[in-house]
């Protein structure tokens, strides 16, 4: 396998478990960053370096590819894996929009390769775990899910001047982590029927949003709200509450916890005055945690498997092209300021929608 873009999600998601995940062997990195091709080298001893993708299919022969690059960079990076019979497990966001999920799939499709989206939750044990309750009866029909997964910027007010916040990657912060949202609250109350959102640019460094709230209708009736802002100034935290019936579902953990195997707090709420404690347990032995429960480890070896055995991934191209479709709904729900119905019949001129995103609030100690 080759590992393509050297960033956080090598340095802090697979890089650590890359030892402990079966069946693979890491030949080949890229990156377009010399430095982070050296890094590579010294820290887990990958010694084939390649400043670009093309060089490296070139030279090397490859099973697969993890694609860690910026967003932008995936149809290309995806589509030229797939024309040459390399599998592909693909970071979220899959692509910019639904137009650029299509060119991967069909690319995979007519080479026969095995396509899989990185949607790391659905491989941690505590989001199966409240799937387990959901899907077990313990809150009866899911009736709508709220979520909210915020962090702040530094005491300077910095924000990532890099890809994610620039507009060729047309999206932010929504695209970024609505991806995951998005995609467990189809997990837990089923498909998409509409979108209705709103986003904001505040602050005077982002191209792209950094506040927005979207509310989904499920097609089961449910309705779940997805809301996010920079300016948090507290620890950054990530929440679902999921309401059913008879009880709600809830679960939470500190934003960092996404690197580490630390189960996430999960509680079970039952007539205002029940409550039961449903969060995995944990050995406090950080080895045994990450050769057992990392969830970066178990994608890993899902996607292994089914490239050896010639099986459909469970999160698969068209559950990536799903979350983006409603991350675009989004955007042409802002833009045209109206409930926006799926699937999708038309996408908004990205560009155009974040230089009008409104209000483009700079709070005044960085005004003029």
């Amino acid at each position: 396998m080759a590992f393509v873009g050297l960033g956080s999600c090598l340095q802090t998601m697979f890089g650590p478990v890359l030892r402990l995940a079966e069946g693979l062997e890491v030949v080949a990195v890229v990156d377009s960053s010399a430095e982070r091709l050296v890094e590579a080298r010294e820290m887990y001893g990958l010694d084939n370096g390649y400043l670009s993708l093309d060089e490296c299919l070139e030279k090397e022969e490859l099973d697969a590819a993890l694609i860690g690059t910026p967003v932008f960079e995936h149809v290309g990076h995806a589509v030229a894996c797939a024309e040459r019979g390399v599998h592909v497990l693909l970071e979220k966001p899959m692509a910019r929009s639904p137009r650029e999920c299509d060119e991967i799939i069909d690319a995979h499709a007519k080479a026969g390769t095995v396509l899989m989206m990185a949607f790391m939750k659905r491989f941690n044990r505590s989001m199966r775990k409240v799937t387990e309750l959901i899907e077990g009866g313990a809150i009866g029909a899911v009736m709508g899910i709220r979520h909210n997964w915020d962090w702040g910027p530094d005491e300077s007010g910095w924000v990532d001047p890099g890809w994610r916040g620039s507009v060729r990657t047309w999206g932010g912060q929504w695209q970024d982590h609505g991806s995951h949202s998005v995609n467990l609250s189809q997990w837990w109350a089923g498909p998409i029927r509409s979108v209705t959102a709103f986003f904001d640019i505040t602050g005077p460094y982002p191209e792209v949003e950094n506040d927005y709230i979207v509310v989904c209708t499920h097609e089961s009736g449910a309705r779940s709200t997805h809301a996010a802002t920079r300016y948090f100034h507290r620890r950054g935290e990530e929440r679902y509450l999921v309401f059913g019936e008879t009880g709600t579902v809830e679960t939470r953990h500190e934003a960092d916890v996404f690197r580490y195997t630390t189960p996430h707090e999960i509680r079970l709420h039952r007539y205002g005055r029940v409550e039961e404690n449903h969060r995995p347990k944990h050995s406090r032995n950080w080895q045994v945690e990450s050769e057992l429960h990392s969830q970066y480890k178990v994608e890993l070896e899902h996607f292994v498997a089914c490239v050896r055995n010639g099986k459909s991934p469970m999160t698969d191209g068209a559950m990536g092209r799903a979350a983006v479709e409603v991350t675009s709904a989004a955007y042409l729900s802002a833009l045209e300021r109206r409930e926006v119905t799926l699937p999708l019949t038309e996408e908004p001129d990205y560009e155009y929608f974040f230089r009008h995103v409104a209000p483009q609030r700079t709070p005044a100690r960085y005004a003029g």
